[in-house]
């Protein structure tokens, strides 16, 4: 049967109440448009439709000034334009962002009567664009007064420019003309376009003359000049501005072009960004589209010669670090002699980049590291078509105090953390720890650091602090370079290259990062998706370049090939289309059905901000821009440009009013969703008309403006992809937000991803999915149960206990009961025995009160059926959810609710998968990090890769790279990695538990000896079995497993000689590892739900914590168990519960019709409503006139 919901003051239109079949449809609700065929006349979609026609008629005048339609790209800058927006508009290659500019500003200057500003950052540019846009407006019949103002006019045409200014419709110029201009500067502006905003914004000046033209609310005005004239603090301005926004409308734009290098924090900036609500991004990265290959010959000049004759010009050459820039100087000199055109580009040289560009330069030479002007400085996405590596990129680290430096230290000590021996691992943590502290010293401290040491004389605070960490880390260095068995473990690793000659320890270090930055100038974004480049790294260093191979796992899945591998013909041919198509796109001449790609605009919507930050990271630095208060981020990623925005969760849930406790019973079941509203003090749900909680508190989060901006965002782009949790609950969030967007855009797409990692959030893009319709009626059920059930038997509760603070619940009451049970037993003692023996053997037990008296009196044990034998421990599976709260609050000593928050934290940060799962199944991508990681550590003959296959829709808990604690820690430490939501150490040590537990579960066993025996005292008889030593090591290579070791063993009488005795609980307290496991084992409670449990019988005063991990039940717990077991425990007991959850996953596989549970669940909450009416209970909410429900309806 088809799902039928109720959306409270939920019309895109009218903002009143609306049901899901409209909006399905995409339409408003009936009284907006009664007749569906009709176009709507009026409200926020009638705007939309009038804004959609302006696109429409920008479009034709694009056609007729260019002779194409406008890209999708473009479409979206347009409807961003028309709806006010200020924004950046960050473009790739070909893109026509400067047509787009001529345009737009031709359109608002006719149509829109606005005055506008371009600024442009060269005189030649304000020439041409001016030209341009003159020829266009005769073109398009558009008559408008346009004035450009720069310094290759004649002193004449100046004095002529200046005086028309004051009845200027559009004005061009350079934001140097800008603040030598009062003429200019005096202009009131409507609309400003900046290209290049690079160079804007590195004039404070020119930005605040033109906050200065720019129509701006008088407050705004005014506070934008007390902070340039210092009369308030910069923060304090930003804050009142900011809430300004907020009630008044800003009518002027700011359209921003181009990309910032770096992030500029002058109070210009700040100023610009909060007026106008958005901060720019870098230029944008679209992931590499590259063919990464590598050949092996040690003649390497020879190898590059070869390499360029046979694929032409267009390349770069990179020399590594460690052959230095006499080697790249060498290479040209060689190349040159041997018939090929080319420039050692060591520093910048605006010649032969322009000789290079134009094609009088067949390649370009330069230094591999991050600092060089051919790896940063350089982007021809139409010339570059390949890259040679002379040598895989690396540097030189030696172990000399006059070349201290910290980050090279940190660098080298990941580099070898594999060969660090157990007995020097607090050292090296520690060093690894104190080199993090001193790594952002700057290059003239460092100078007077190495000056002090070469000196061997002291300095003060810091820097002494420094020198002492320099001092401990060389003698650290020495130490482990002088044990035989890590010197014998450093030259025997495949990745460590390390030289000892003549007592000088030498080590080459891998460039990653270098590597990734130069080898992706052969590969750009432009309009028509990413092109195609190669590779080539000639490797002179076997274990360096596997070193590097090792070091770019951490930044993206790079599939390497030999150059034999590959079809060398093939890979140049596609490489050269992408060229003639970049050509093209630069000209304006590439037409969209050219190419395969073409770049659309997509809205990603996920469900927290940490994730949307760790995404948006994945693509370089994002622009930033506010809506109201979400900050939606923009990247380009996956053929789009991705609007990532979060819903913080979900953002309906059930009404109160209508119906049952919000589902209306007719025929059918029709439950009616409002817009969340919580009080941001207590977290109390409220009704949308309530003002004021019962807390006293007048501040609340409220979805419904966030649902609005969605909406408005969704109007925008061509798709909206929905990327919600991947269980019933997250689709159940995904499903309401494509019906609430659906009006405003039709496409729309579910992406479900288990790990928020690079390549699984570009997998999911391209491979997009339908919404699961049995997940949503699966979790509405549960949501309607569990309301049903709570405010059923809540009132009772309160009418009897007055307290209108408690409730009861199908998992919470049997979950409390186990609690209350164990609480009884907590009185009931018993004895510790601790016994040493004669034979060395020492045994401790727990029995009954006396034992130990009677063993004292007796004086001897007896030992007998001893048994020694080999056996073989194999590791536990992976985590599940259940058995990560377990192991987190057991050794974290927290509650289940924060061991949740961190697994989401490691989880939004893209460390672990999905931690909500009942599943120990690990995929191919689990098994290949834990062999790469095994075999690398350990040996690849501890590997033994098992899937632990189990039903489930998800994978288990894993790490998403091969990546250890201490290695993350020095990644970090290095920058290397870096998350939006930084790490605690409590964080790091339960990436810690999770990665040794999965990396243990695809190891071999553990080959042990064992000793059972048996203990005969005072006629009791006791069993007990060690391990007594490992036999061959397996998966304890990483879980350290106790050998006992005990002494030999004989069958006899044995003296005690020592005892000891403690009387001790016979039972403890439950901690959460154990109820979450009954929980698991008894089938009630979901993964979603475990730690929300727990939370909820807290909350209610029912369950005490102590020693923070320990749980009692209280009075009050006790007195509720009680009460509801009396009344209520037909429908309150495990054995239902269980049932209930079978019935919700048979819904979710679609093997159960939903309005079948229901019904069932609503014949029970009818029959407790009314016994409870009988005996005096009220029910607020519920009008039983209203709502006289007829059952047999529902047969």
């Amino acid at each position: 049967m088809e799902l039928k919901l109720v959306y409270k003051n939920l019309c895109p239109n009218c903002g009143n109440t609306i049901t899901s079949e409209r909006l399905a449809k995409g339409l408003p609700c009936e009284a907006c448009l009664p007749n569906e065929n009709e176009k709507i006349k009026f409200g926020p979609l009638f705007e939309i439709e009038k804004r959609n026609k302006r696109v429409e008629e920008i479009d034709n005048l694009f056609e007729k000034a260019v002779k194409a339609r406008m890209w999708a790209l473009q479409r979206f800058w347009v409807r961003r334009f028309l709806e006010g927006e200020s924004f950046a508009l960050i473009a790739p290659t070909g893109s026509g962002k400067t047509t787009v500019q001529i345009i737009l500003t031709l359109y608002a200057a006719k149509f829109l009567k606005k005055r506008c500003l371009i600024i442009l950052p060269t005189s030649l540019l304000v020439n041409e664009v001016s030209e341009k846009m003159r020829k266009f407006a005769e073109l398009l019949g558009i008559d408008a007064t346009i004035v450009s103002y720069h310094s290759m006019l004649t002193t004449k045409e100046k004095r002529e420019a200046l005086e028309k200014m004051d009845q200027a419709d559009v004005i061009i110029t350079t934001h140097l003309s800008i603040m030598k201009r009062e003429e200019i500067q005096r202009q009131s502006i409507d609309l400003v376009f900046v290209d290049d905003v690079d160079s804007f914004l590195r004039r404070s000046k020119a930005i605040r003359y033109v906050l200065k033209m720019v129509k701006l609310p008088k407050k705004i005005k005014n506070l934008i000049e007390d902070v340039f004239e210092k009369r308030i603090e910069l923060n304090q301005a930003i804050s009142e501005i900011s809430k300004l926004r907020e009630s008044v409308k800003i009518e002027s734009q700011l359209i921003v072009s181009g990309a910032t290098q770096k992030a500029r924090r002058t109070k210009s900036v700040a100023i610009l960004n909060s007026v106008f609500g958005f901060s720019i991004g870098t230029k944008p990265e679209f992931g590499r589209n590259i063919v990464d290959c590598f050949t092996i010959n040690k003649n390497i000049k020879e190898e590059v010669l070869n390499i360029v004759k046979m694929f032409g010009g267009g390349c770069l050459i990179f020399v590594p670090m460690d052959k230095g820039s006499e080697f790249a100087e060498e290479l040209e000199k060689f190349l040159i002699e041997n018939g090929i055109k080319v420039k050692a580009f060591l520093k910048p040289d605006k010649k032969s980049f322009e000789d290079f560009k134009a094609g009088n330069l067949d390649a370009l030479i330069g230094m591999v590291t991050s600092r060089s002007p051919l790896v940063r400085g350089i982007d021809l996405p139409a010339r570059i078509r390949y890259a040679i590596f002379a040598g895989a990129p690396k540097f030189v680290v030696r172990i000399r105090i006059e070349e201290f430096h910290p980050t090279k230290w940190l660098m080298l000590l990941n580099n070898i953390q594999q060969a660090i021996k157990e007995e020097y691992k607090k050292e090296y943590e520690h060093l690894v720890a104190n080199l993090i502290k001193i790594k952002t010293l700057r290059t003239e401290e460092l100078e007077e650091v190495r000056k002090a040491l070469i000196e061997n004389r002291t300095l003060e605070g810091f820097l002494e602090f420094v020198r002492k960490v320099a001092i401990s880390g060389l003698e650290f260095l020495k130490k482990i370079l002088k044990d035989e068995e890590v010197l014998k473990a450093i030259k025997e690793s495949p990745t460590i290259s390390f030289s000892d000659k003549e007592g000088e320890y030498t080590f080459l270090i891998p460039d990653a990062v270098a590597y990734i930055q130069a080898s992706g100038r052969t590969s750009r974004l432009y309009v028509g998706g990413v092109t195609k480049g190669l590779s080539v790294v000639i490797v002179d260093e076997e274990k360096a370049f596997n070193s590097l191979k090792k070091e770019l796992t951490y930044f993206e899945d790079i599939e390497w090939k030999s150059m034999e591998e590959i079809d060398i013909k093939k890979v140049i041919e596609e490489i050269d289309e992408d060229r003639r198509k970049v050509l093209l796109a630069m000209e304006g001449k590439l037409k969209a059905e050219e190419t395969k790609i073409a770049l659309k605009t997509r809205l990603f919507i996920v469900e927290s901000p940490t994730k949307v930050k760790t995404i948006a990271r994945f693509f370089g630095k994002p622009s930033k821009k506010k809506y109201q208060d979400l900050e939606v981020n923009e990247v380009f990623g996956a053929n789009s440009l991705l609007m990532i925005a979060a819903s913080k969760g979900h953002v309906t849930d059930l009404s109160l009013k209508e119906g049952l406790f919000g589902v209306e019973v007719k025929e059918t079941f029709i439950p009616y969703f409002k817009p969340i509203k919580r009080c941001a003090v207590c977290g109390r749900e409220v009704e949308e008309e309530e003002e004021v909680c019962v807390c006293g508190s007048k501040k609340f989060v409220d979805a419904k403006p966030r649902i609005e901006v969605l909406r408005k965002l969704a109007s925008l782009v061509d798709e909206v992809v929905i990327g919600t949790d991947p269980d019933s609950e997250g689709e159940k969030i995904a499903f309401d937000l494509c019906l609430l967007l659906k009006p405003l855009n039709k496409n729309i797409k579910r992406a479900r991803f288990h790990e928020v990692t690079k390549k699984e959030i570009q997998k999911v893009l391209e491979n997009l999915e339908d919404f699961d319709l049995n997940l949503v009626k699966a979790q509405i059920v549960r949501r309607v149960e569990d309301r049903w059930i709570g405010f059923g038997i809540s009132p009772v509760l309160w009418k009897v206990f007055r307290n209108n603070r408690l409730s009861a619940g199908r998992v919470q009451t049997p979950v409390l009961g186990w609690i209350v049970e164990r609480t009884k037993k907590l009185k009931e003692r018993e004895e510790l025995i601790i016994l040493k023996l004669e034979n060395g053997l020492e045994l401790s037990f727990r029995a009954k009160i006396g034992t130990h008296k009677k063993i004292v009196e007796n004086g001897f044990v007896e030992i007998k059926d001893i048994k020694i034998y080999e056996d073989e421990l194999n590791p536990y599976p992976p985590f599940t959810t259940d058995t990560l709260i377990s192991a987190l609050t057991s050794v974290l000593k927290v509650d289940a609710n924060e061991a949740m928050q961190i697994a989401q934290k490691l989880f939004e940060n893209g460390l672990i998968t999905y931690h909500r799962t009942s599943s120990t199944t690990v995929s191919s991508v689990g098994i290949s990090i834990a062999k790469e990681y095994i075999s690398s550590t350990f040996g690849e003959e501890f590997y033994k890769g098992r899937k632990w296959e189990s039903e489930g829709a998800h994978e288990c808990i894993r790490p998403t790279k091969p990546i250890d604690s201490q290695k993350l820690k020095n990644l970090i430490g290095l920058k290397i990695l870096r998350f939006p939501s930084p790490l605690t150490q409590k964080d790091i040590i339960a990436y810690d538990i999770i990665f040794k537990r999965f990396i243990a579960s695809q190891m071999k066993g553990t080959k042990v000896e064992k000793i059972k025996f048996k203990v005969i005292f005072n006629e009791e008889e006791r069993e007990f079995e060690f391990i007594n030593k490992v036999i061959e090591d397996g998966f304890n290579k990483i879980f350290k497993i106790e050998e006992k070791l005990i002494p030999k063993l004989q069958e006899s009488k044995v003296r005690v000689i020592e005892s000891y005795k403690k009387v001790v609980p016979a039972f403890y307290p439950y901690d959460y590892s154990e109820i979450v496991r009954m929980m698991k084992e008894k089938g009630i409670g979901r993964p979603s739900t475990y730690a929300k449990i727990l939370e909820t019988l807290k909350k209610r005063g029912y369950v005490k914590e102590i020693k923070k991990y320990l749980l009692v039940s209280s009075r009050l717990g006790i007195k509720v168990f009680k009460f509801t077991q009396e009344n209520f425990k037909k429908y309150l007991n495990e054995e239902t519960t269980r049932k209930l959850e079978e019935e919700m996953d048979n819904i979710e596989n679609g093997k159960k019709n939903f309005e079948e549970v229901l019904r069932n669940i609503y014949l029970e909450v009818i029959e407790i409503i009314n016994n409870s009416i009988k005996s005096g209970v009220e029910y607020p909410t519920l009008s039983l006139e209203k709502n006289k429900i007829q059952t047999n309806k529902l047969s």
